[in-house]
Parts: C-alpha cells; sequence; structure tokens
C-alpha cells in the first residue's frame, strides 16, 4: 500500500463563486445571476458574526449556503454544519449536495449513536460539512458541540425548534397524575373559572382557545415543591433533557396552562448559554421570508443579525403559479370542504394542512367517508418526517399535516393539490397567551404572514411549478379576503389571491370546477389569465406591517433582559426592561408595554428578594402593567401581591374576564357571515319557547348563560338542579317551572326542591355563593311553600325570555365590531357597552334578585 500525500490547503479559493467553478463533478452548468449576487453580497460581509440571507423560494438558497459552508471548510479548515427542520430536507439536501453540485455532504439525520464512526470522523477533521436537523445542534449531548460555521436552513421556521430546547411541556393525556400533581400545586393561585375548566375532561368540552398564565410571583412561591415533582417525573424519559435546561433557571421561565396541557419555558430562547450556538464563528440564517420587527433576532435569542435582502427583482416575482380557490365565498365551511376533498379525484397527490391534530383526524375520518373505495392511502406527518419517498410513489396518496407549515417541499407532479385549513396563528401556549389574553398580537403579525406565505408555497418549488390551493377555515378566508391583510404580501401572492378571490365569486360549484379544470389543463385559456396575474402583480407592492420598526428598535434590549434574567442578574434585566419600556409607545403596543411592565416588574421582585428596596420597584411596574390595558383582566391576579385595592371603575366587577369569555364564543361562531350565530340565537328563542319541554327550555338557558360570558351548565343526575351559571365565586343557579299543567301554583315541594339546589352545588363548586332564582310561568305561590322561601328570587318566563333578546341583541352588535382575539380595542368598547346595558356580572346579580319568590300571589 502507497503512502497518502497531503494536499496543500486550498486557501487559494477566494470565495464561494470561485469555489463553484472548480466542482468538476456538478451536474449544474454554471449559477443563476441572483445565487452570485448573494454570494458577492456575502463577501463584503463574511467576517460579520451573525448574518440573515433573504433568497425567495426557487431562487436556489439551497446552493447557496452548501457553497459558503463548502468555502469556509476549504478555506479556513472549519467544521460547518448545515441544519434543516426535518430528517426528510436532511436526505434531500445531502443528495443534491452530491449528485447535483459536487459537493461531499454527510448525512446526519438520525441520533448521535447512529451515527457512522467513518463519519464522524471525516467531520471532525473538517473533511466534509455535516448536514444535520436543529434538534441534533439543540441538544444536550450534541456531537456538534465545537462548530466554527453554522447554517440555519428555513430560519423563518425555526422558532419552535429552537425554543423546544428549553421547553417543558406535560401533557393530561399522556400522564393526567402528573398533570393532577402540578395542577394541585398551582390551583390556589387560579382564578374560579379556570378550575371549572379543568374539572371538565371529557375531549368535546376542551377549550382549544383558551390559555393562562401563573404570575411569576407565585411560581416562585411554589418553585421549591414545583423541582421536587419535576425532579421525580422527568428523571427518565422524554422530558429529561428540557428539565435539565431549565431546572436551575425556573425563575426566568413563565408556566402557561389549560386544562390538557403545561408549559414551563423562558420568553426568549437564552441560546447565549448555549456553547454550541454561541461560540461558532459565524451563524448564517437562511429563508424565503426573513421577516421584519426584529422576529428573527427573537426567535434565534441574537440581539443583532445582519440582514442581506433579496436580490434585485425578487421584491416582485415569485416562483411557479398557484390558482387560489376561495370554496366559502360561495358556501359554508362543511359544505366547502366536502368539495375539496371530492375535487382530490381530479388530482393523484394531495397535501392538506390543519392547524391541529383533532382537525387532522376528523378530515381523515371524511375523507375516508367521502372518498371510500377509491384506494387513496393517507399519509401522516411522522411518515413523511424521515421521507416522502412513499407519498410520491403512490398514485393516490394524501398527506395530512397538523400544525405544519414548513419542511416538506413537494416539487412538480409530486403534488399538484394544497388544501389549507385554517389559519396559523399560534402554534404554542406562549404565543396564543400573548395574542389572547395580553393583546400582544402585534408582536406576530409578520410571524404570521411568515407562516401562510409558506404554507401556501409547499406545491410550488421551482420557476415551472403549479398548483391549486384551496382555502377553507374562516379566520384564514377573512384574512385572505381583508385588504389591509393582502397589502402587507409579496406582490406576486397578492395578485394570485386577488385573481382567485374574483374566480371565486361564482353562484354554483360547477362554475369552481370548470375553472379548476382550465387550471389542470394549463391550456390557452390558462395561459391568459396567468398573464393578466402577472399584469396585476406588476401595479402592485408590498406594504410594510405597522410597528415593526419600533418593534425591531428594541429587541436588542429584549434578548439583553433574557440573557440578564437567565444568569440571575436582576436588576441589569430590569435596566434592560426599562430600555424596552422607553421606546414602547402609541396605541397599538400599549399591550405589549403591559408585557413589558410586567416583565420589568418580575425583575424587580426577583432583585427585592436579596434587596428590599426592590419591592417597590416591582409594585410600580406591576401597578403600570395592571393600569396600562383596562381590558386585560389577566393582570389583575397580581393584586394579592402588590396592587392597591382598584376602584370599581377599575376592576369594572370582572367585566374584563367576561369580555375574554364572549370574546372565545364570537371567535368559534365566526365572522365571515352572521349564519351560525343567528344559528345559535335561533337555539336559544327555541328553546326559551318551548316551555312545555323542559330539557330544551334548560338547555337554552345554558346557551345564553354561556354566551354572557358565564361557565354555564346543566346535569341529569337525580336531584340535580335545573341549570347554574357561575362567575368567579358568584353563581345563580335556576329553578324552572315552566310546564305547570292544570295547577298553575309553585307548591312547597318545588320551593324545596329549589332550596336544596345549592346543597348539591357545593359539593362541586364549594367556593361559589350561589343566588337561587325560580323561572316559571306561574306567578301563584302555595300558602304551605311560604316557610321555605327565604333567600330565593323569582323570575317570570316572559320576563326571562325578554331579557334574553336584550342579550342577543347587545351580542350581536359586539359581533359586529368583533374582528380578531385579543383586540384591546374592541375590548374596552365592549366593556363600556356591557357596562352600559347593565349586563356586567354584579348588574346581573341585581337583575334577578329584584323580586323575591315570596312577594308573589298566595294561593
Amino acid at each position: 500500500m502507497a503512502f497518502k500525500i497531503l494536499s496543500s490547503t486550498s486557501s487559494s479559493i477566494k470565495d464561494p463563486e470561485t469555489l463553484f467553478r472548480d466542482l468538476r463533478s456538478r451536474t449544474v452548468e454554471g449559477l443563476m445571476a441572483q445565487q452570485a449576487d448573494m454570494l458577492r453580497s456575502y463577501m463584503n460581509k463574511v467576517d460579520e458574526t451573525d448574518l440573515a440571507l433573504e433568497l425567495p423560494t426557487g431562487s436556489g438558497k439551497t446552493l447557496v449556503g452548501l457553497l459558503i459552508a463548502e468555502w469556509r471548510r476549504r478555506a479556513n479548515k472549519e467544521r460547518c454544519v448545515f441544519l434543516c427542520p426535518t430528517k426528510q430536507l436532511v436526505h434531500q439536501v445531502v443528495e443534491q449536495a452530491r449528485e447535483k453540485y459536487g459537493i461531499q455532504a454527510l448525512d446526519f439525520a438520525g441520533s448521535k449513536k447512529e451515527y457512522s464512526e467513518r463519519d464522524k470522523s471525516s467531520f471532525m477533521n473538517c473533511e466534509a460539512i455535516g448536514v444535520a436537523t436543529y434538534s441534533s445542534l439543540f441538544n444536550t449531548n450534541s456531537f456538534f458541540n465545537d462548530v466554527s460555521t453554522i447554517i440555519f436552513d428555513d430560519a423563518h421556521a425555526a422558532e419552535n425548534y429552537v425554543s423546544s430546547f428549553w421547553s417543558l411541556e406535560i401533557s393530561r393525556r399522556d400522564s393526567d397524575s402528573f398533570f393532577s400533581a402540578i395542577w394541585g400545586l398551582i390551583k390556589r393561585f387560579l382564578p374560579e373559572n379556570d378550575q371549572l375548566r379543568y374539572d371538565e375532561t371529557d375531549e368535546l368540552s376542551i377549550d382549544y382557545s383558551f390559555v393562562n398564565k401563573l404570575p411569576a410571583p407565585f411560581l416562585w412561591d411554589i418553585k421549591s415543591e414545583l423541582m421536587v415533582l419535576l425532579d421525580n417525573y422527568c428523571q427518565n424519559g422524554d422530558h429529561y433533557f428540557q428539565w435539565k435546561m431549565i431546572r436551575e433557571n425556573l425563575h426566568a421561565c413563565h408556566l402557561y396552562y389549560t386544562n390538557y396541557s403545561i408549559l414551563i419555558r423562558p420568553i426568549i430562547a437564552p441560546t447565549q448559554s448555549f456553547a454550541p450556538f454561541s461560540n461558532a464563528k459565524q451563524r448564517i440564517y437562511m429563508s424565503a421570508t426573513l421577516g421584519e420587527g426584529g422576529d428573527l433576532e427573537r426567535i434565534f435569542g441574537q440581539k443583532s443579525i445582519t440582514h442581506i435582502p433579496a436580490p434585485v427583482g425578487w421584491d416582485k416575482q415569485g416562483i411557479g403559479r398557484r390558482f387560489f380557490v376561495f370554496p366559502m365565498r360561495l358556501c359554508s365551511e362543511d359544505c366547502s370542504l366536502y368539495n375539496a376533498i371530492t375535487w382530490i379525484q381530479k388530482f393523484g397527490r394531495t397535501l392538506i394542512l390543519t392547524p391541529r391534530n383533532f382537525v387532522a383526524d376528523k378530515t381523515k375520518d371524511l375523507i375516508r367517508e367521502i372518498l371510500k373505495g377509491k384506494s387513496y392511502q393517507i399519509f401522516s406527518s411522522e411518515e413523511l418526517e424521515t421521507s416522502k419517498k412513499s407519498f410520491i410513489e403512490t398514485e393516490k396518496a394524501i398527506a395530512i399535516l397538523a400544525n405544519r407549515y414548513d419542511g416538506i417541499d413537494l416539487i412538480g407532479d409530486e403534488c399538484r393539490y394544497l388544501i389549507v385549513q385554517d389559519l396559523p396563528e399560534a402554534t404554542n401556549l406562549q404565543e396564543r397567551f400573548l395574542i389572547t389574553r395580553l393583546g400582544s398580537a402585534i408582536l406576530f403579525k409578520v410571524r404570521i404572514r411568515t407562516r401562510i406565505t409558506q404554507a401556501v408555497g409547499r406545491c410550488t418549488r421551482s420557476a415551472t411549478d403549479y398548483a391549486l390551493v384551496v382555502i377553507l377555515g374562516e379566520k384564514l378566508n377573512n384574512y385572505f379576503l381583508k385588504p389591509e391583510n393582502r397589502c402587507h404580501l409579496h406582490p406576486e401572492l397578492q395578485a394570485e389571491v386577488e385573481f382567485g378571490i374574483e374566480q371565486s365569486k361564482v353562484t354554483n360549484v360547477k362554475e369552481l370546477e370548470d375553472n379548476i379544470d382550465i387550471f389542470c389543463s394549463q391550456n390557452v385559456e390558462w395561459k391568459n389569465a396567468d398573464s393578466s396575474i402577472l399584469e396585476m402583480r406588476d401595479k402592485l407592492s408590498q406594504s410594510a406591517i405597522s410597528s415593526t420598526d419600533a418593534l425591531a428598535k428594541i429587541v436588542s434590549c429584549e434578548i439583553r433582559y433574557q440573557n440578564f434574567l437567565w444568569n440571575q442578574h436582576f436588576a441589569e434585566a430590569l435596566d434592560a426592561a426599562k430600555d424596552v419600556l422607553a421606546e414602547l409607545n402609541g396605541d397599538e403596543l400599549q399591550g405589549y408595554r403591559a408585557l413589558w411592565n410586567y416583565l420589568a416588574g418580575n425583575a424587580a421582585f426577583f432583585a427585592s428578594r436579596t434587596n428590599i428596596q426592590y419591592e417597590k420597584v416591582a409594585k410600580e411596574h406591576y401597578i403600570a402593567a395592571a393600569k396600562a390595558v383596562n381590558a386585560l383582566p389577566w393582570l389583575k391576579h397580581l393584586q394579592s401581591l402588590f396592587l392597591a385595592k382598584q376602584s370599581s371603575t377599575e376592576d369594572m366587577h370582572g367585566i374584563g374576564e367576561i369580555i375574554e369569555n364572549v370574546e372565545m364564543i364570537l371567535d368559534r361562531l365566526g365572522t365571515t357571515s352572521s349564519k351560525n350565530i343567528e344559528n345559535y340565537f335561533s337555539n336559544i328563542r327555541t328553546g326559551l319557547s318551548s316551555s312545555g319541554n323542559a330539557k330544551t327550555f334548560e338547555n337554552a338557558q345554558v346557551m345564553l348563560g354561556k354566551l354572557l360570558g358565564y361557565h354555564a351548565s346543566n346535569s341529569d343526575d337525580q336531584g340535580a338542579p335545573d341549570p347554574w351559571w357561575i362567575f368567579g365565586n358568584q353563581g345563580i343557579v335556576f329553578e324552572d317551572y315552566t310546564d305547570t299543567g292544570e295547577n298553575p301554583v309553585i307548591s312547597k315541594d318545588k320551593v324545596l326542591q329549589a332550596s336544596g339546589h345549592q346543597n348539591w352545588l357545593r359539593q362541586y363548586y364549594p367556593q361559589v355563593s350561589f343566588t337561587t332564582v325560580f323561572c316559571s310561568t306561574s306567578n301563584k305561590l302555595h300558602d304551605a311553600a311560604i316557610p321555605q322561601v327565604d333567600g330565593i328570587y323569582y323570575i317570570s318566563v316572559n320576563d326571562f325570555v325578554l331579557f334574553s333578546e336584550k342579550v342577543m341583541s347587545v351580542v350581536r352588535e359586539l359581533w359586529r365590531n368583533y374582528s380578531e382575539p385579543g383586540n384591546l380595542n374592541w375590548r374596552q368598547a365592549a366593556s363600556n357597552k356591557l357596562l352600559e346595558v347593565e349586563l356586567a356580572p354584579y348588574q346581573l346579580l341585581s337583575f334577578f334578585t329584584k323580586n323575591k319568590l315570596a312577594s308573589l300571589i298566595r294561593e
């Protein structure tokens, strides 16, 4: 065997563009203009530590990233890793690198123990670049703990991949006993309504729009007990590594909860505390949609990232062609979904994106019903995670992915039909809390736009691609229908959407199907349509989302806050929070201003544990947080710590929480048309008019209570009361006597039955003080019942029906002005309206206690 002659370093390769010409085994002839432009822009910033490269879909960003990595490996003898969101994309990038570009790349898609010794040695000796998933880097035992260059592909989609490393989520379905143990620790700090949600355990009762947060001072109180619980639970199993990453920094984390899940995580990922990330010489973030407003910096926990924008010309032009269809312009969501599923038969393969697993499951069941006997095979996200080969080799295939808007690239004939079900708003509990409970939706407008852009582009990945995109779900439908949203989209996407909206303005389904057939044929008629889309595109421009300049200005201070807090430098964290607050001005940012006053209060609270002088500062910031927005009831739970007792006008007698509950009802009923809300009203009216049918009447009472924002329920148990409404520690329980028959007199037995309701309810709701209200068509009371009537009130069925009409009229007005969850202006106006028409909780109690049962006519 001959000796191996060592080659000299490749330092003579002056840049990635020069390197490309030396790659003799590549199958692509040359660089595209935009690729060469981006590589030259990169060389002008080559010494920057953090660089973001924006290259639209189909513009060749994979080759750009691989060339940079290969050049740095050869020229500087650096270990370079190229990161992808999924294993399937790792395999795809490695295949492209080897077969198309002539670059030797190593596939590290699996777990560390699966890496071959040959590949590990080659990587460590800088003989080849590595390609791996995000989770391969963000790992407590990462193989990539000493790399010089990290390239993050699809960086826009990285938030959950990065933050999950510092996120511990406990599901009630996975471990009910452990979930209950944690709930037992926090329940004494929680509002009554949250406990009521916890007690409702059946699947149908889960409210996926609800989320709440344990205030940081309360989390501090239970820290020791919580750590013992988590140490026991997480010592083995899936949660061990996440718990290990946050255990010593629980003070810097936030606990969010629903009645089915608990999430503990920092508000921003503390990436600077993680050496494999922070020690890299250069970090490069590549994306087709980098966004603005500091969103990328928040995702990666970096104070400053230098952005290199897309090359000239790409501000107008997109990739491929999509024909958008909006069937909900013609019929209901259920009808639209049915039609969308029947259209699957026009295509070989279909991709369906849904917001949640239970929506995916319902869609699968419907597909099996509608396409029964058609031999379609359904694929899940788990099956496509490793490889898309089986999917694209199956002639009749449907992939249904839940909460996944990236990481799946289907090119050309691999898939030409995409169904997107509803708006990809919040992908974790923290996002949902900040949007719906703290009025900070402005922070996520860029991220939501990015997710939508990525979602609708899954099947158009090259210049010649074309795909049908069907839009379903009220929120997503409304997003595209509103011109004030469309103007923030890329001009080509704007034009495609506007064309689709216009073509969907039809009178029957056949017209939609005819247009779909024309699109699929790609005939002359479609070519003319395509030309009109291009003409429209050239006249459009993309508008910036409001407040992004202000959000970009403060992001470095936000990162400083998180890093100081993580390292227990509380005074410095407080200073950073104050720097954030100094720049948060204007009504649009009032919810975010409340959040940062709360976060500043947290830093001061932690500092006060060792320096009592900071207690006053904490109090000031918590009060400022509560006063920043009257319509945010969540912050009132800090009252027991620092807040002075609020006046009735500030607290509004709990009306803020009522408004949040009403908002959830309106959000589920939707705003596209009045059909759902009018059906809801109709069911109430029908039920209340059926005084001869007790069950129907009671169901209508429950519906009315929910419409008012109360926790409303009923029971079929023997001896159980008729419906009850609860808010906080106050409740109303009804005794309905509507079917009076031939003897319309309220008897002693009926009154005794009503007086016993509170005893029945006390075993389930011990903290709630109930008021008993007798609702009847009769106004006559038997003499024998007189001794039992103390503390019982009366309302006639007629008056109750009139009251219900008032409620529905007011809620209809609120619905007309409602736009989206967390809209602080709407919440304030709605609060004022309920107070004006005397529908606040204390006003309702006053209304139902006007007449005592004892005041009825004696018989």
